[in-house]
């Protein structure tokens, strides 16, 4: 069996500064819910699509965790002062500053999942 191609997606923290008492309007709100299910449903519709050629990690950078704690080529990235959202994969960095759309991630996995090798015929 072939491999996966490794998709890994880190944001930032949806909730800082947004949602104490007073400091969001409900709009602000509404919108960020919105956006929290369109990343998902972008998420689980690639899983579902791209099942037995990708594996795709989600995380938070988070203010209150220490950047070493992350894994070895994302601490370098968030030392390097690359912004959230990102997209690696393979290790690579493809995309810094914002979460593609489901057709932008489309692009970004077919350009890796194409060189995989195909399976033996049974």
């Amino acid at each position: 069996m072939r491999g996966r191609v490794k998709v890994e997606i880190y944001e930032g923290d949806p909730f800082v500064g947004c949602c104490g008492p007073g400091i969001a309007s409900k709009e602000d709100v509404n919108n960020l819910r919105k956006m929290l299910i369109e990343r998902n449903y972008i998420v689980r519709t690639l899983k579902e699509e791209f099942k037995d050629k990708i594996e795709i990690e989600r995380d938070i950078i988070s203010s209150r965790r220490r950047i070493e704690t992350y894994p070895r080529h994302i601490y370098k990235l968030l030392a390097a002062g690359v912004r959230v959202p990102f997209v690696v994969i393979e290790g690579r960095l493809v995309l810094e500053g914002e979460f593609p759309s489901l057709e932008g991630f489309r692009r970004l996995i077919n350009e890796h999942v194409k060189s995989l090798p195909s399976d033996p015929p049974v």
